[in-house]
């Protein structure tokens, strides 16, 4: 994904130039001879790739290619990884590690949870914390136990509490739990760009991800939309009668007022005039990212 070409591009990077918003990880770590051979068998990202100090954003799928966990991995060592995904997820990501962890020689250790920051990734001085790369394009998250101090370094204010929704919203980067379902691909929420490594081996749920991208096709995908008034998170969206799908993050942008995502049907085109919820809202189906 690039820095979206949508009119409102310059306010679109403000917001990200400004972004320094204060949430909660949650954190887990996998250490041992046999930590990158178990982790490269279960996470879409090649493994082996990353280097000491770096980090990568990952999905683990279930058995059928459907998303269950999105997370970072940072290698610590060359035998030690911490894995960060949300709070909400963080007990089912250790509780599948434990239930896919066999023979191996290694030790999974979590779950806990911290405070975290997300903020710009560009001109950040050196801080104390774990840093990852962020799932939206030109961020970083910083795992710290002291986000005032870190705020102080980077000589930021902390974002509003919708600040993330609103950046993710205009990047198109979903959030598994909340923009997805039990029962979504990864091209259904278009991350196959950025999280898959279609050279690397075997991983849970890969030979759905590559049929899925042989074939070019599924019926539902990320998509954005505006609305001339509030949107509410989980209201349906119709076109031409029909549900095509649900707002699933909302937000408020400065320009161009309520703005949301949602997965939905892939056919009407950008510019498509639609109704969401019961009260037939007036919206149009709008990509902010290209």
């Amino acid at each position: 994904m690039t820095t979206p070409t949508h009119p409102g591009h310059t306010t679109h990077q403000a917001l990200i130039d400004d972004l320094a918003a204060v949430g909660r990880c949650g954190l887990g770590w996998v250490e041992g001879p046999d930590a990158a051979s178990f982790l490269q068998g279960l996470v879409t990202c090649d493994i082996a790739g990353i280097g000491v100090g770096e980090g990568r954003i990952a999905l683990v799928l279930d058995a059928k290619g459907h998303i269950v966990t999105q997370l970072q991995i940072v290698r610590d060592a060359q035998m030690s990884f911490t894995l960060i995904t949300t709070p909400a997820a963080i007990d089912q990501l250790i509780a599948d590690l434990e239930r896919f962890h066999f023979s191996e020689d290694l030790e999974i250790i979590g779950p806990e949870q911290s405070a975290c920051i997300t903020c710009r990734a560009t001109d950040i001085p050196p801080l104390d914390g774990l840093i990852a790369p962020g799932w939206i394009p030109g961020t970083i998250d910083l795992v710290t136990d002291d986000p005032a101090s870190a705020l102080s370094q980077i000589g930021r204010s902390p974002s509003p509490a919708d600040a993330v929704a609103l950046v993710r919203i205009l990047h198109g980067v979903p959030l598994a739990g909340v923009d997805t379902g039990p029962k979504t691909l990864v091209q259904e929420a278009g991350l196959e760009g950025r999280v898959v490594d279609f050279a690397k081996g075997c991983y849970l749920g890969q030979e759905t991800v590559a049929r899925a991208q042989h074939r070019g096709q599924v019926h539902r995908v990320l998509r954005g939309i505006t609305a001339t008034g509030p949107l509410s998170h989980g209201a349906e969206v119709h076109y031409n009668g029909a549900s095509i799908g649900v707002v699933s993050t909302v937000a408020i942008h400065p320009q161009m007022g309520p703005v949301g995502i949602g997965i939905l049907r892939r056919e009407p085109p950008d510019g498509t005039h639609v109704t969401v919820g019961d009260d037939a809202l007036a919206a149009t189906l709008t990509t902010f990212w290209s």
